[in-house]
């Protein structure tokens, strides 16, 4: 496995877990978050603006799909099934930039 991939896969362990301060330290200080169309400038926004209230507040998993797609050196796309206790199901692609151990920036799109 690459560094991209495992940080990606610590990135969603935490999330599922709803760990809070495990996602901020896995994302890099300027990291840049773009899910459907909305963006997100800096670790601080992309988790208290997205990932809680839309993951860790709905008790959301994520369930890796399919094999990761590794196009360039710190970069892997991952697809998942993501699914909340009320219901909601989405399939979605998530592009990772990895560098020096941080995500510095994941483009979310639905599969």
């Amino acid at each position: 496995m690459s560094e991209a991939l495992d940080v990606a896969r610590e990135f969603i362990a935490a999330a599922n877990r709803g760990d809070v301060s495990e996602l901020l330290a896995a994302l890099a200080p300027e990291a840049r978050v773009e899910m459907a169309g909305a963006v997100y400038e800096g670790r601080e926004s992309a988790v208290h603006r997205f990932f809680v209230p839309w993951v860790v507040e709905v008790a959301g998993r994520y369930r890796e799909t399919g094999a990761p797609a590794e196009d360039r050196p710190g970069e892997v796309a991952v697809g998942y099934r993501f699914a909340t206790p009320r219901g909601l199901r989405e399939d979605l692609v998530y592009t990772y930039r990895v560098n020096m151990g941080h995500i510095t920036e994941i483009v979310g799109r639905f599969a």
